[in-house]
């Protein structure tokens, strides 16, 4: 009796086993069941990280907007036979590598809308990559990697198949996390909201939009292997493999090098390129060579020599150890391209098509067309293409006989013309930059544009600034990832990329994100907590940390670099200083120079101790490193601020504001600075007094929003809200030299006490030197 019981067990066992399958790589383990969903994920120490509570998916399908999952999965010789309700079938292919599991969809039924690998969810939750699709803790990561451009990492939330978050290809969860991808149908003409914006359009169907040949990558290993296996996988599976200097660039130590950015002409290059070589920056990056974007015609003004004088600049570089950059946006296409004008390609992003109602002579400035819809919409350029004609109109009505009035003939100078009834009016995709934009072919011709210009010049450094202008194209993701690679596979030799969104498949092509721009306020204030809030990102998914772009002007000190330099070497980051021509006249830039490499030097010998770099990692704190005989100290300083408002008087009521402060060295200087913070009104002749015994009065009227600052000699300079230098004045007196301990401030000046404006005192003194 036990024996045939026994026998019965075996069967189910054996049975069951018939309806599950596990894949084995040399670090982890994947098991499906005989419904598709994921059994288990172990690593090769046999740790659980599925979700028996939600357990996922491996393959899901998209028909009218509803997701359809499996309900039966069939095994048999590297092909998993998938069944849906409704009939629907997929086949995908399974092929098992010694460090990852590769799927891909072989066979689908007609007519499905798209497909959703995953979601496969896991217990992971301590560190999320959201774009790179990979989830770790101490022992553990898992991830994912798509595997052709068709193949988006991230959430499906729109029919487009755009991602507009920085990434959604890991997302964390209540239970830990989740990886997903997806595919869409783009194999036919489909009529979808593009951009987010613009409704109703019509966007043509691809040979390449097919669902057939949608892949990824599955892996798990140890945290400390993951950029190994992507590596594998990268070069196994012919996704874009950048290097710099005959290395990956993923992995190369010259990934996120800080670099300059100027406006450099075949007449100056020579000035810029000294100072970044004596800086130690990577090379210079040109902040706007072009007349045009489409076409890229260089500026002429500063180019005469067209691109074989870009050339003469990228050589001197390159003599030099120095690399050399352009910036444009992308696919973005100014008014003046030849893709516009005179004559208008026939392939510009449209966001709508319908048809003349009527005859339209060359000289009207109203136009029926048959319908509303595409021309409601409010824009930047509102245009229209007929024909060969641009026209930008004001309105439509809302009313049938539907009229565009206020009609600019012949507008970009395209050629006004007249136009017969039934024929094709399309509403144009434009941007607030002014600029029209390519669609899904053209935007292929402009890409290898790019590759060409790279390839005649030389040059090494290049970011896909508005990159989200390829959503115009209505191929979501997918114009975002082919235009980048087909611009990179065009090139003809090692390129740097940035960029101006993360997106998965990007990561391949992308050296670094230097996201945080200096226009928005001081160095030490314009976009602050957003540079810091980016490494964590920057790390969570194996990027260089980059903390932006900082503007050096004539007036920058020494103390601002110090600053910035702080940051970088707590996070170990690169950046782009901006430096323009008048910067190179600051007479700091000596002493600016050799701050920059006393800090290069010191982050590369990693001269700080973890507690230090914590402390340096604080935007608050102010240090200064100098170096003696061969030793490097690290100077802190702390800052006390004080609030003084304006306040209503009683007679004979004294209208200062008292405050102490503490100096815990022996004598120095303090720098002090009066803001005037709020919307409006003025800080008037302020007054400061110290231990009742230095008086100093300034004449200067501080609008809100001004600074004056103090802190050597006795000349003060006045900024304006976003930090820019207006100008010196000068003072009766330089501030005292203070002794060690508790001193007094008063505070006092001419203040509309209605007014939001108060002024903030903020003095600034050594606290300590440490030597490293």
């Amino acid at each position: 009796m036990l024996k045939n019981v026994l026998l019965l067990i075996g069967a189910v066992l054996v049975q069951n086993m018939l309806f599950a399958q596990q894949y084995n790589t040399s670090t982890f383990s994947l098991q499906l069941n005989d419904k598709g969903s994921v059994a288990s994920i172990r690593n090769n120490q046999s740790t659980e990280y599925s979700v028996a509570s939600d357990p996922g998916l491996l393959l899901q399908l998209v028909k009218n907007g509803g997701t359809i999952a499996p309900t039966k999965a069939e095994y048999k010789k590297g092909i998993i036979a998938l069944l849906y309700p409704g009939g629907y079938k997929a086949a995908v292919k399974v092929s098992v590598n010694k460090d990852y599991v590769r799927f891909e969809l072989t066979d689908i039924s007609d007519n499905i809308d798209a497909v959703i690998w995953g979601p496969l969810n896991n217990s992971i939750k301590d560190t999320i990559g959201n774009t790179v699709g990979v989830v770790r803790n101490k022992e553990f990561a898992f991830g994912i990697q798509c595997l052709n451009e068709k193949t988006t990492g991230g959430k499906m939330v729109n029919d487009e198949g755009a991602v507009y978050e920085r990434g959604t290809t890991a997302t964390a969860a209540a239970f830990g996390s989740s990886l997903q991808a997806f595919t869409i149908n783009r194999s036919h003409d489909r009529v979808i909201t593009v951009w987010e914006k613009w409704q109703g359009a019509t966007v043509k169907g691809s040979p390449e939009g097919g669902l057939k040949g949608s892949a990824v990558a599955i892996f798990g290993c140890s945290p400390s292997q993951v950029l190994n296996t992507i590596k594998t996988i990268t070069k196994q599976e012919n996704l874009p493999f950048a290097t710099w200097n005959g290395e990956w660039i993923k992995a190369s130590a010259a990934s996120g090098a800080p670099y300059m950015i100027t406006s450099f002409s075949e007449n100056n290059i020579d000035s810029f390129l000294t100072v970044a070589k004596q800086m130690g920056m990577a090379g210079v990056y040109h902040e706007g060579p072009f007349e045009t974007w489409g076409h890229f015609v260089l500026d002429k003004k500063s180019f005469p020599n067209g691109r074989e004088g870009f050339k003469k600049c990228v050589d001197k570089a390159h003599s030099m150890g120095l690399r050399v950059g352009f910036h444009t946006l992308t696919t973005f296409m100014t008014t003046n391209d030849a893709y516009v004008s005179p004559k208008p390609s026939q392939h510009l992003a449209l966001a709508g098509t319908d048809t003349l109602a009527g005859d339209v002579t060359a000289d009207a400035t109203e136009i029926t067309v048959n319908s509303p819809l595409h021309f409601t919409m409010r824009s930047d350029l509102n245009s229209v293409i007929i024909g060969d004609e641009i026209v930008r109109y004001m309105s439509v009505s809302t009313d049938a006989p539907y009229k565009l009035s206020g009609c600019t003939r012949g507008a970009f100078g395209t050629t006004k013309s007249a136009h017969k009834a039934k024929d094709r009016v399309s509403r144009l995709v434009d941007y607030p930059y002014h600029v029209f934009f390519p669609d899904f072919q053209l935007q292929k011709e402009v890409a290898k544009n790019i590759a060409d210009f790279i390839n005649e010049t030389g040059a090494d450094q290049m970011d896909f600034d508005g990159h989200e202008g390829t959503y115009s194209c209505g191929m979501g993701d997918l114009g975002m990832c082919s235009f980048a690679d087909d611009v990179f596979r065009q090139v003809k030799h090692p390129v740097v990329f940035g960029s101006s969104r993360a997106n998965h498949y990007f990561w391949h092509i992308n050296n670094y994100l230097n996201w945080g721009e200096p226009w928005y306020g001081s160095m030490r204030e314009s976009q602050t907590d957003y540079r810091i809030d980016n490494q964590k990102y920057l790390q969570d998914n194996y990027m260089p940390n980059m903390l932006g772009w900082f503007l050096i002007t004539a007036n920058s000190t020494p103390d601002d670099i110090d600053w910035m330099l702080a940051r970088a070497a707590g996070f170990n980051a690169g950046y782009a200083l901006v430096v323009r021509q008048d910067a190179l006249a600051n007479k700091n830039m000596p002493r600016i120079i050799e701050q920059i490499n006393l800090w290069t030097e010191a982050q590369k010998k990693k001269m700080f101790n973890q507690s230090q770099i914590e402390w340096l990692k604080n935007p608050a704190n102010e240090v200064r490193l100098s170096k003696k005989e061969n030793s490097y100290y690290l100077e802190s300083f702390h800052k006390f601020s004080f609030e003084h408002k304006a306040k209503v008087l009683q007679p004979g009521e004294p209208a200062t504001s008292n405050f102490t402060f503490i100096n815990n060295k022996e004598k120095q200087r303090p720098q002090i600075t009066i803001t005037a913070h709020g919307d409006d009104g003025s800080i008037i002749n302020p007054v400061i007094e110290i231990d009742n015994a230095f008086r100093l009065e300034i004449p200067v009227t501080l609008a809100a929003g001004q600074s004056l600052a103090m802190s050597e000699g006795n000349v003060a300079s006045i900024y304006n809200s976003k930090g820019k230098f207006i100008k010196k004045i000068e003072l009766t007196n330089q501030l005292p030299v203070l002794e060690k301990g508790t001193h007094s401030l008063s505070f006092e000046a001419g203040m509309d006490a209605n007014g939001s404006v108060k002024a903030v005192i903020t003095v600034r003194l050594s606290e300590k030197t440490e030597q490293l």
